[in-house]
């Protein structure tokens, strides 16, 4: 759905060594996804522990039962980390400790007031999957706490760029939100072909002077990609199409269009029926990318 979501989580916690990297992935994408997550330990309030299950109660010498409370207490505490990960990487809150199990369900359910997305572009990075520290500080003296990410992993391989681009359009196609990254316009028309069927024309009216073109051999390159899908009310695919627009425009032909606007068009075989046309619009050259949304009623 358009607009900030939050993701509500309740759990009582994880084995550290086995989905720290997993959860830190799972921050990324919820970050891009402008999508809070808030999470809650449902262990409530407890105490740790120390003595371990009843049922099976230690039988540890004076040697080794310090040990393995020790060990017991850190492992339980230990459970939460990840838990707090999810939920200071995404610009959530982390509810623990606490009994009051209603009213954290009430607050974690709402949106932050306030927050900010900060970003960088780690220089040199090495693909081995190796955990890297972060810190975010206030630089005046202003008694204000900051809830922010601890840190990131570095990825283990590198991701084909087509196969990221293709990944991006498919996510982008299937959401509801709009993405105004390219000046883009959307516009439909239909007629009937017979009583039982009608032909959906979906217009794409591109704006060419907010993109950037590379130069090469006196023309402005770029390439296009444009994808339509077609849902029904309920929210249901029912068909779409891909077009790849091809740019080599001499400055001639780029300076016309620049004036006009780029206009494609593509056109789909559907029922009587109401319906929501999903536009998705990406380019080469800048990575940028544009997302509409337009209603369609054609009457039976």
């Amino acid at each position: 759905m358009p607009g900030q979501r939050v993701l509500v989580f309740v759990s009582p916690g994880f084995l550290q060594t086995t989905i720290q990297s997993e959860a830190s992935e799972l921050a990324d994408r919820a970050t891009h996804s402008n999508i809070v997550i808030n999470t809650i330990d449902a262990r409530a309030l407890y105490a740790p522990d120390v003595m371990g299950d009843i049922a099976n109660p230690p039988r540890d010498s004076f040697r080794t039962a310090g040990f393995k409370t020790s060990y017991r207490v850190s492992a339980q505490l230990a459970q939460e980390d990840v838990l707090a990960q999810l939920a200071d990487g995404t610009g959530g809150r982390f509810f623990h400790n606490r009994n009051d199990v209603d009213e954290a369900m009430r607050e974690a359910g709402a949106a932050p007031a306030v927050s900010y997305l900060l970003g960088f572009s780690p220089q040199n990075l090495k693909i081995d999957g190796r955990y890297h520290a972060l810190k975010v500080s206030l630089t005046n003296k202003e008694k204000y706490t900051v809830q922010a990410r601890h840190g990131y992993y570095a990825p283990r391989s590198i991701s084909d760029p087509a196969e990221a681009t293709n990944a991006e359009i498919r996510e982008a196609l299937f959401s509801q939100e709009e993405i105004h990254d390219l000046p883009v316009e959307l516009q439909t028309q239909f007629f009937r072909k017979d009583e039982a069927g009608s032909r959906l024309a979906v217009l794409t009216r591109l704006d060419l002077r907010a993109i950037h073109f590379r130069k090469t051999e006196g023309r402005n390159n770029n390439q296009l990609t444009i994808v339509t899908g077609i849902f029904d009310e309920n929210g249901n695919y029912i068909t779409g199409g891909q077009k790849t627009v091809e740019m080599k425009l001499l400055d001639a032909t780029y300076e016309r269009l620049s004036h006009s606007g780029l206009t494609v068009k593509s056109s789909f075989d559907v029922k009587p029926g109401t319906y929501m046309v999903r536009l998705v619009v990406r380019d080469a050259e800048g990575s940028q990318m544009a997302a509409r949304n337009g209603a369609v009623v054609i009457p039976y």
